[in-house]
């Protein structure tokens, strides 16, 4: 391919675009959102209440998944940066990917359930999560280095990551919070007892149907959106696809000392934040013993902190830099974590508590634990888009560097190492639970246990963020060197 001809592809990728453009292509965060955070939210609850797995189990044959959804994304980050087609290099692979993950999310909560034994259940869970992750790196990759390429400078790409977590959440509340009374709503048993509606397997089925159907539309209407990013580039020369250059990439990509301080820091802020979004769940229904409108109220308004949060994050960026966003994220989630603590462990606040306003009851226990959640939550949307978009700034840094596009290397790293982060923390959120005394398939679990989860709940996060926070320290770029190396860039794809 001659010279001319590569800048102007390059040029066409790094073209800024609308507002309108960016929450197009961040329909396809909608679509991750709706199956990452539904199996997020329920499948701890389905496999050990509805399969009979123990949470040990579970969280084993969820973390296995995640390893080998770590291990392929290095290889798809390669394959797809030396994609050529028609189509160009990533949305063949966001629109097959796409439709796999939507196919496979429904497939999890339908198998299952006709397994027999725990025994077959467990497999049938470990190899269906297996296919949910294969299709998750198939999409995520190429779709993620897309979004790298749409935003060309600092302040941009803060803003299209914040606005991914926006409609993320918005996704979450919708089909996340809302599932609450959407598909688990409680009913009455013949003896007029209450029956919490995540203990009824059929509902698991009808939600896997309507999420699946609704994933895959937001993932063809995100491919619409950016059409016009299928520049063809078959006359592209390629550098190098095989597996000599697929190990040098992943060597010098996973080398970049930039790279690691971006990708630690986020491992230990998302192993918090899956720590807490898996336990949260029991305690919810075990610790507060909330009905399924006040589920849907706590855990919505932590989805609603987290996308306002995320959504403010395109305004803060051009106050502050992007280690100073981190450091407030990470400061307003821990503090959300210990207030609760110390309002629920602590004593100070019983978890049945309520005021009595002349006769009205005001349930004072339900809003504190939302308003603890929600803060908690509201850091996460602050750490979220704006680590994703440090990992941008640091393939920006690269191109500046070596003139090569390898924003779907950078994009496959962050998720590699993410993803590793992940699985270790869903192993040790199955055997925290089994620590903490919850029952399998129990309509109650003892005093001790429940008391033991909402301390997990609300310490678990903040002590993990810590350490995120350490990192963070060490990383170097500020506004004023990236706007220098997006003047570089500028000037190279002129």
């Amino acid at each position: 391919m001659k010279a001319s001809e590569e800048i102007s592809t390059v040029s066409k990728i790094r073209q800024k675009v609308s507002t309108v453009k960016l929450f197009g292509y961040a329909l396809g965060e909608g679509a991750v959102s709706i199956t990452m955070n539904g199996i997020g939210n329920f499948a701890m609850l389905f496999y050990t209440q509805i399969l009979g797995l123990s949470a040990g189990y579970a969280g084993t044959a969820l973390s296995v998944t995640l390893v080998w959804d770590a291990i392929t994304d290095p290889l798809m980050g390669h394959l797809t940066d030396n994609t050529r087609s028609r189509f160009g290099r990533r949305l063949p692979y966001v629109f097959f990917g796409g439709f796999a993950l939507a196919v496979s999310f429904l497939l999890l909560w339908v198998i299952p359930q006709h397994a027999g034994t725990a025994q077959a259940a467990f497999w049938a869970v470990l190899l269906i999560n297996l296919l949910v992750r294969t299709a998750v790196t198939v999409f995520v990759i190429p779709y993620t280095a897309l979004g790298f390429e749409i935003a060309p400078e600092y302040n941009d790409r803060s803003r299209l990551q914040g606005i991914r977590i926006f409609v993320n959440q918005a996704s979450n509340f919708i089909f996340g919070a809302c599932a609450w009374v959407l598909f688990f709503g409680d009913k009455t048993g013949e003896d007029g007892a209450r029956i919490d509606g995540t203990l009824v397997e059929s509902n698991y089925v009808v939600m896997g149907v309507v999420l699946a159907i609704f994933a895959l539309m937001l993932i063809l209407g995100s491919i619409y959106a950016t059409r016009d990013r299928a520049v063809d580039n078959r006359n592209e020369e390629l550098p190098g696809n095989n597996l000599k250059a697929f190990v040098r990439d992943f060597v010098e990509t996973i080398s970049d000392r930039l790279a690691l301080i971006v990708i630690l820091f986020f491992t230990f802020a998302n192993l918090g934040m899956m720590l807490v979004s898996q336990v949260q769940m029991f305690t919810y229904v075990f610790y507060m013993e909330f009905t399924a409108l006040q589920k849907t109220i706590v855990h919505g308004g932590g989805m609603i902190a987290t996308a306002l949060a995320a959504l403010w994050v395109t305004r803060l960026i051009k106050r502050f830099d992007k280690k100073a966003l981190a450091y407030i994220g990470i400061a307003v989630s821990i503090f959300g974590g210990l207030v609760s603590y110390v309002l629920f462990s602590g004593g100070l606040v019983a978890r049945d508590a309520v005021w009595m306003l002349g006769e009205t009851e005001i349930p004072i226990a339900v809003i504190l634990f939302g308003l603890g959640q929600a803060l908690w939550w509201g850091g996460t949307g602050i750490v979220v888009p704006t680590s994703v978009s440090m990992i941008a700034d640091v393939s920006a840094a690269n191109y500046a560097k070596s003139g090569q596009l390898k924003d779907g290397s950078y994009s496959a790293i962050f998720g590699f190492v993410l993803k590793l982060g992940s699985a270790v923390g869903l192993l040790i959120t199955g055997w925290l639970v089994d620590w903490a005394g919850i029952i399998s398939q129990a309509e109650s679990q003892t005093l001790e246990a429940i008391n033991r989860i909402a301390s997990a709940t609300f310490l678990s996060g903040p002590a993990v963020m810590i350490i995120a926070f350490v990192i963070v320290a060490k990383y170097p770029l500020n506004r004023a060197v990236m706007e220098k190396i997006d003047s570089q860039n500028r000037e190279k794809d002129q």
